[in-house]
């Protein structure tokens, strides 16, 4: 074969390698941009399990979603930190004033930290009907958050975002 006829060959083989990997089509998660592979989509199950369960108000099952090590840094200036067992408090309490949830949960990205931690940021549009003495009061509430899960004994739990 001569240099030319090979620099031929190289240049179809580069063109056709080109082509197909141009034709290759990733698949996404519905609604989202996010590579529909199967650690993904076991994420968002798990998050999606906690939408269902914070529309229930079921607070033990929401709170048998956080890590042992659950830590959730303050947002803002009105508010504090807390841990497992503040995430406890907190739920209790909140849930005593709430009557009604609607949440919908975009999902933006999925960023893993290695194979045992992962962290989703969402986007969160919701709606809440609050227990005002006599009568109800419905607040929205739209935010982007970073949802983080880590395994434990082979279950994907929140670490902090809850």
């Amino acid at each position: 074969m001569t240099n030319r006829m090979q620099l031929r060959w190289v240049l179809f083989t580069l063109s056709a390698l080109a082509f197909f990997a141009g034709c290759a089509k990733t698949s996404f998660i519905s609604g989202t941009r996010i590579p529909a592979t199967r650690a993904n989509k076991e994420i968002i199950e798990v998050i999606e399990n906690y939408r269902r369960i914070l529309i229930a108000m079921d607070a033990e099952a929401l709170i048998r979603l956080a890590h042992p090590n659950y830590y959730q840094p303050k947002t803002s200036s009105d508010e504090k930190a807390y841990d497992r067992k503040g995430l406890s408090e907190a739920v209790h309490m909140r849930f005593a004033q709430l009557k009604n949830v609607r949440l919908d949960i975009q999902y933006r990205r999925i960023k893993w930290e290695g194979a045992e931690r992962v962290s989703v940021e969402v986007y969160l549009d919701g709606s809440y009907q609050l227990i005002v003495s006599e009568e109800n009061r419905w607040e929205k509430k739209t935010d982007y958050m970073r949802l983080t899960l880590e395994k434990h004994k082979d279950k994907w739990l929140f670490i902090s975002g809850l």
